[in-house]
């Protein structure tokens, strides 16, 4: 799974299909350019709290998208978390059904 660190993917990501949950909002966009890879992206504002709740919140997302990228993602397609502040105390197994769900919603919709 590729990483997508440059702000221009983050701002083309704009118009995206979405999926919507409690933890997070997750983007997803099909991208021609990166040859069948996965991409993801997290961000985690400053507004949701303090350094250390935000790297938590950073750790548990990447966490869960490990385990549930390999079996639901699409290949070729870029997908960037916006993180919420429940994210930060939510039960670790709901993160994780939170993810699967939002890829079955986006792999139906992304087609």
């Amino acid at each position: 799974m590729g990483v997508i660190k440059k702000r221009r993917d983050f701002l083309a990501m704009r118009g995206a299909d979405k999926a919507q949950s409690r933890s997070f909002l997750m983007l997803a966009r099909k991208n021609p350019e990166n040859q069948g890879a996965v991409r993801l992206g997290l961000t985690v504002t400053k507004k949701i709290g303090d350094a250390v709740v935000r790297n938590r919140i950073r750790r548990r997302l990447r966490a869960a998208a490990r385990e549930a990228f390999p079996d639901a993602a699409r290949a070729g397609t870029d997908y960037v978390l916006v993180a919420r502040k429940a994210a930060y105390d939510r039960n670790y197994a709901a993160v994780l059904d939170d993810m699967k769900r939002a890829l079955l919603s986006l792999a139906r919709n992304t087609t």
